[in-house]
């Protein structure tokens, strides 16, 4: 478990630090949906990657596996709110304040009302923008959230069989030391009526 649980928690981090850091290139021809489903791609390149590793070990490549759809939704989510201007969340075209310097006969008076005005619209574009975003991120930190609760049984089923698979093995040795034990003691045996002959 600590395998599965150390790795997940580096593509964790990895993930969290990716989703503030990528560079809009790097994700901007990918559609929303498609962010979505690299989500489940990389859940199951993890998983299956982490069964080839240990092939006995399928609970763990299942965690490891919902650890790495849960990171990268999170991962998402982040990059959702990095970068609110994203024309692939944002629909509404950009509000513009109207210049108060052309008016007649005042107009040069108003060009600092101009400079309040344009950053006012600025602000409320951005709130916009967020306004929007927000949405989108809050369907992969959803997401990330099932994953969550997906985990919890996943992890009870991990201990206990893992559990059961340690008591299996112990009962096995105890039965191979019995064994050997008594292989020991007729090889004892035979080995006083050989000299008991002799």
């Amino acid at each position: 478990m600590r395998k599965a649980l150390s790795v997940s928690a580096l593509v964790l981090a990895l993930a969290l630090t990716a989703g503030a850091v990528i560079p809009m290139d790097a994700l901007g021809e990918i559609s929303i949906d498609q962010l979505g489903a690299v989500s489940w791609i990389l859940a199951i390149l993890m998983g299956l990657s982490m069964y080839l590793w240990h092939p006995r070990k399928l609970q763990w490549a299942t965690l490891g596996a919902m650890f790495t759809f849960i990171a990268a939704n999170v991962a998402f989510g982040i990059y959702v709110v990095a970068h609110p201007k994203d024309p692939r969340w944002t629909h509404d075209p950009s509000l513009s304040a109207p210049s108060l310097s052309d008016a007649p006969m005042i107009g040069q008076h108003l060009q600092p009302l101009d400079l309040v005005m344009d950053s006012v619209v600025e602000g409320i574009n951005d709130f916009r923008d967020y306004q929007q975003a927000i949405p989108v991120a809050l369907d992969f930190f959803t997401a990330a959230g099932w994953g969550c609760l997906a985990v919890i049984p996943l992890v009870l089923f991990a201990l206990v069989y893992s559990y059961v698979q340690k008591r299996q093995q112990k009962a096995e040795f105890v039965g191979y030391k019995q064994t050997i034990q008594a292989l020991q003691q007729e090889l004892d045996d035979v080995k006083r009526f050989v000299n008991y002959q002799g």
